[in-house]
């Protein structure tokens, strides 16, 4: 018998920003190492965990499978045809996925934004190389990142949130500031977008098994697309942007949606 879906409201808060904050101490190196860390623990592993929702959603594997990798496709093939397209959609994607997977409304998209946006605007000199491999040296321009984050902000304010979120949020703020953003990144996708997103899936002891299996098919497209990018941080990357785009479409899937576009800012889910 197919699992319901866990009630968002029921699960336990993620890990709070203030904790992150000793990411600011991780030189460039140690920063790098932990991002990278991430395709084993947690990173990956919380997208292969869309194999346990297609199992309990009562969806054969096979054809499952199939449109997954269909669907990676599609923003694969752009990234590497029109490689600054393919970061303005990368962030884009993340952005909305990872600001519904946070519940928290339109503030969700505004701490999803400070993750992805401050690098822009405080951190360029250190994700160069990044971008030099990923988007042929191509980066979001500062004011674009700066009118980003403010429209985020008036998002976030349309409706009102709990002050111990906003103070969350400001602690979030200060460690993509104050951190290399290979650290606040990895902080942030580790401990709180990856914890919850296997929270909202409710993952047990035994389901490790084939999300690691998954896992190995994940880390294999990262390997192939190195070559490419020879950098393994950008590999990774176009990895994740590839099976993001199919992920997010199957947790809408698991948490009942999706909900009509008005209703995305909503508080909670």
């Amino acid at each position: 018998m197919p699992h319901s879906a866990p009630d968002p409201q029921d699960q336990p808060e993620g890990m709070p920003s203030l904790y992150l904050l000793p990411l600011a101490l991780l030189p460039q190196g140690w920063a790098l190492a932990l991002l990278l860390l991430s395709a084993l623990v947690l990173g990956l592993p919380h997208g292969a965990a869309d194999l346990l929702v297609a199992r309990r959603l009562g969806w054969p594997l096979g054809p499952f499978v199939a449109l997954y990798l269909l669907l990676a496709a599609f923003p694969l093939l752009l990234l590497l045809a029109l490689p600054p397209l393919g970061l303005l959609a990368f962030l884009l994607l993340a952005l909305l996925h990872w600001g519904r997977v946070e519940g928290k409304g339109g503030l969700g998209y505004l701490r999803a934004g400070v993750v992805l946006l401050f690098p822009f605007l405080f951190h360029r000199e250190a994700i160069l190389p990044f971008l030099q491999a990923f988007a042929g040296g191509w980066a979001l321009p500062q004011e674009g990142a700066l009118v980003a984050l403010l429209f985020l902000l008036a998002v976030a304010l349309w409706r009102p949130a709990p002050l111990g979120l906003w103070l969350d949020t400001l602690a979030l703020a200060l460690v993509a500031f104050l951190a290399h953003p290979y650290a606040s990144l990895a902080g942030y996708f580790l401990l709180q977008h990856s914890l919850e997103s296997l929270r909202l899936v409710g993952v047990r002891g035994r389901d490790w098994a084939s999300i690691y299996g998954a896992t190995l098919g994940a880390l294999l497209l990262a390997l192939l697309l190195y070559p490419r990018f020879q950098d393994p941080l950008a590999a990774y990357m176009g990895a994740v942007f590839a099976l993001t785009l199919p992920h997010a479409l199957a947790l809408e899937a698991w948490l009942g949606r999706p909900l009509p576009p008005w209703r995305w800012l909503g508080p909670g889910r």
